[in-house]
């Protein structure tokens, strides 16, 4: 599904998030398809995609651990919603509106494909970067999504976190490239699991 390295890499969706202030900024976002169905699988891959590339780039610090556990504690909150309720995941930071004027810094997460159902990633960043920062997009492009995203595919996404919570706990640390392809598809395949479940 994830990580192919080879054959010819086409983008399918992007994600800017420009840092406009101290602690707000923008997320915009690209999608190539037009069917609803894979534009919301790559909307939630290309999260994955972005949070691995920027855990990876933390590795071993003191923030990689912050932001592991704010992610978890997003979980819980996305989990105990259910009646619509758009939680506040972003922590301190702010979604700026358009009129945010021009960004400090952009950080720029591409999903390419390089044959049916095989993806790969990149993660563009600035030269001078702060973990903060890294943080922040994070935060910043998750709560786009919790207040765009219909109850079911919120649901998704928040299960495929879990799950790559789990990879990184049981399976492979995230502060090696084995890991930045491998956890998000993890992550899809346990949502995919827990959604399609019989229930009894």
């Amino acid at each position: 599904m994830l990580g192919a390295m080879f054959g010819r890499k086409t983008p399918v969706s992007r994600v800017t998030v420009a840092l406009t202030g101290e602690r707000s900024g923008t997320v915009e976002t690209w999608y190539s398809a037009d069917e609803r169905q894979e534009v919301a699988y790559q909307t939630i891959l290309l999260f994955l995609m972005y949070y691995a590339r920027a855990m990876f780039f933390l590795s071993f610090r003191d923030t990689a651990n912050e932001l592991l556990s704010w992610m978890e504690q997003a979980t819980d909150a996305l989990a105990s919603v259910h009646d619509g309720t758009q939680p506040d995941v972003s922590r301190d930071w702010t979604l700026a509106g358009p009129d945010a004027g021009e960004p400090r810094t952009v950080y720029v997460g591409e999903l390419l494909t390089v044959g049916p159902g095989e993806y790969l990633s990149k993660f563009r960043k600035p030269v001078d970067v702060e973990d903060v920062d890294v943080q922040g997009t994070v935060l910043l492009y998750l709560q786009s999504l919790v207040n765009a995203l219909p109850a079911v595919e919120r649901a998704y996404l928040t299960l495929a976190l879990v799950g790559m919570h789990e990879y990184y706990t049981t399976v492979q640390h995230w502060n090696t490239t084995k890991s930045i392809h491998p956890a998000p598809a993890y992550g899809m395949q346990y949502a995919r699991r827990i959604l399609e479940r019989p229930q009894s």
